[in-house]
């Protein structure tokens, strides 16, 4: 049987100190009785009609973690059931702690968002152009993405370094003139990475780990990769073109800094208030993060610095999604409803943001007691 986290089990205070699951007379001001009825039904829809093989929902309002769950199988071939403990390839998602990590350098005084591209990294061909951090964090920086390029999905298991990578796309043509347009750039966060590498004389996962991960206390984070024994992690799957079959494997060296983590509902979580209580940046860093950039002509972008501010139930949102080899994530903040939804998925076919809006879409359906702030 899969185990859960509900608002009824307070041990989950053991497992992580600085977020508590409320009682349950507690819960039913932040969220309705029959909230783990409806997500289990839409949880397990999914999983019936082949669109999901295991997932792994966390909800929270505020600091109060109102649901961690998880459904389905998180190694189909083990017969091991998921649960919230999974530990998942959480894709794009990555690009927040790839612009947190820029934005604590800034905070240093080590670097500016408008110096350009060429001051860490000399060497990089920009063909006249003038590209900055700050382009490069909103994707409009017009530098090909490697992502797109035809013959990227048949290099993905090659183990490659920093120069292999750029090789592919830094003699490109560009897009269009940086800060004009905006188009999703894996390129931009993969130099940003470098960037973090260069300035902090860190290798980027260790730049993680001692400046994001501890602080925070995400014990259950991590830089992916193959060898090291990670407990939990979930197996990938793909349907894609055919019958189900073990997803393909991915040397995280390439997507590094714009998709390399892993990681679980509840660090998840952790993460997104760490940057709403400003525990991790100032409170000018973080409003820098969700605010709306903007392109050389003054037209306003739904992109801050790793983060997508989208209307989703009619509701601003802050969030970010993600997709590689057998995996896909979802991670939204509601800031009226101080309500994060994580969904976590270890097939390449489920629509993790389906999901969350599905949730959301009840919880302010149901007109939970004192959801929406002031």
């Amino acid at each position: 049987m899969s185990c859960q986290w509900s608002v009824k089990h307070l041990n989950f205070l053991l497992l992580i100190p600085c977020l508590f699951i409320a009682t349950h007379v507690q819960a039913q001001e932040i969220a309705p009785a029959d909230l783990e009825t409806f997500v289990d039904s839409v949880a397990m829809e999914s999983i019936e009609k082949q669109a999901s093989i295991g997932l792994s929902i966390g909800i929270a309002r505020g600091d109060q973690i109102v649901l961690a769950k998880g459904y389905g199988s998180a190694d189909l071939e083990l017969d091991v059931p998921a649960t919230e403990k999974m530990v998942y390839r959480i894709g794009s998602i990555t690009k927040q702690f790839t612009a947190a990590a820029i934005l604590l350098l800034v905070e240093e005084g080590k670097i500016k968002l408008d110096d350009p591209l060429t001051k860490f990294l000399p060497d990089y061909p920009t063909q006249s152009h003038v590209v900055t951090l700050r382009h490069l964090l909103q994707h409009t920086s017009g530098i090909k993405s490697f992502t797109s390029l035809p013959n990227y999905r048949q290099l993905l298991s090659q183990n490659v370094t920093h120069e292999d990578i750029l090789a592919r796309f830094k003699e490109m043509p560009f897009n269009f003139e940086p800060g004009t347009k905006f188009k999703y750039c894996n390129s931009g966060y993969y130099l940003l990475g470098m960037v973090i590498e260069n300035v902090s004389e860190l290798s980027y996962d260790e730049f993680l780990q001692t400046r994001v991960f501890k602080p925070l206390k995400m014990n259950t984070t991590y830089y992916d990769k193959a060898s090291p024994i990670i407990p939990n992690r979930a197996s990938g799957y793909s349907r894609w073109g055919g019958k189900l079959r073990n997803a393909g494997f991915i040397n995280m060296k390439q997507p590094f800094a714009a998709g390399a983590m892993a990681s679980t509902v509840t660090d998840l979580i952790l993460w997104q208030r760490g940057l709403h209580n400003n525990s991790l940046l100032k409170p000018e860093s973080y409003q820098l993060m969700t605010t709306r950039g903007t392109l050389s002509d003054g037209k306003a972008i739904n992109y801050g610095l790793g983060t997508f501010i989208r209307k989703i139930n009619g509701k601003q949102t802050i969030g970010h999604g993600g997709g590689i080899t057998g995996f896909r994530s979802d991670l939204i903040y509601y800031p009226k409803l101080d309500l994060t939804i994580v969904v976590l998925a270890n097939c390449d076919r489920t629509n993790p943001a389906r999901i969350s809006k599905q949730i959301a879409a009840h919880l302010i359906k149901s007109k939970t007691k004192n959801l929406e702030k002031p």
